[in-house]
């Protein structure tokens, strides 16, 4: 009866330990989080060079609810940080849009937030926009690595958009009338359109696109683990307010 008894109790040890060894990683011991640096109002640096936006906000709520510290990365151009996000060498982006291509290497969390992709033009120089083909005449820019839905990506093809480093030169990109409008997130434009050299610049009504904004794991991270956990904590602080709240101190509708 007691060798029985000794080997069902060794056999549960080895079962504990091998079903702790799938849900937590050795290797994660600080998750590293990082997001764009000019995405308004998601993830961006500020004049101080400390990070802000709605998706730090979330991030670091929902991290202090399960009592584990992160890490920070930022400053690194969007580019880079989407590599070392799709490498593991950084766990978790603070903010992105849903994209089938995106969807095949992170893990997404619940929706945070939905904006629309909307064009921007000058008042002095205005042009009907109501639907895509209205766009095939004119000559646009966006921010480069901008997502843009898949099926607009597509259709993006066959109009004349350059990609930009950054939101400064696309407004004074059209201003100069070097293009005829400027591609960009309403959340995203509210900053420089509270710019004086930008009082001519207006935005469309018709939106191009809706987006879905999200929080993210690498599926290559070694946090990974910690996901599940993460989403449960983040549809609390969803269901309770909490995520509502966050966004008011950015935007308001």
């Amino acid at each position: 009866m007691k060798k029985t008894v000794f080997i069902i109790t060794i056999t549960a040890l080895l079962f504990s330990t091998i079903s702790s060894a799938e849900t937590a990683s050795p290797d994660c011991q600080i998750p590293v989080v990082t997001g764009a640096n000019n995405w308004f109002p998601y993830s961006y640096i500020d004049d101080k060079n400390i990070q802000k936006g709605i998706g730090f906000d979330v991030v670091e709520l929902i991290f202090a609810d399960l009592n584990i510290p992160i890490k920070y990365r930022f400053g690194l151009p969007w580019i880079r940080a989407m590599k070392e996000v799709n490498q593991g060498s950084i766990d978790v982006l603070v903010a992105n849009y849903w994209t089938e291509e995106r969807a095949k290497k992170l893990v997404m969390s619940t929706e945070i937030a939905r904006e629309s992709l909307n064009v921007f033009t000058l008042k002095t120089k205005p042009f009907i926009f109501n639907k895509w083909d209205d766009l095939k005449k004119q000559r646009g820019a966006m921010p480069r690595g901008m997502a843009l839905g898949e099926a607009f990506k597509k259709y993006s093809q066959n109009i004349d958009l350059i990609e930009v480093n950054t939101h400064q030169q696309i407004f004074k990109m059209l201003n100069k009338e070097r293009v005829d409008y400027v591609l960009l997130a309403q959340y995203s434009a509210q900053p420089n359109l509270l710019q004086k050299e930008n009082e001519n610049v207006v935005m469309q009504s018709t939106p191009v696109n809706y987006y879905s904004v999200h929080i993210s794991f690498s599926k290559n991270s070694s946090c990974l683990y910690l996901f599940d956990q993460f989403e449960q904590a983040l549809a609390e602080r969803i269901n309770d307010g909490s995520v509502a709240k966050i966004i008011s101190t950015y935007v308001s509708n």
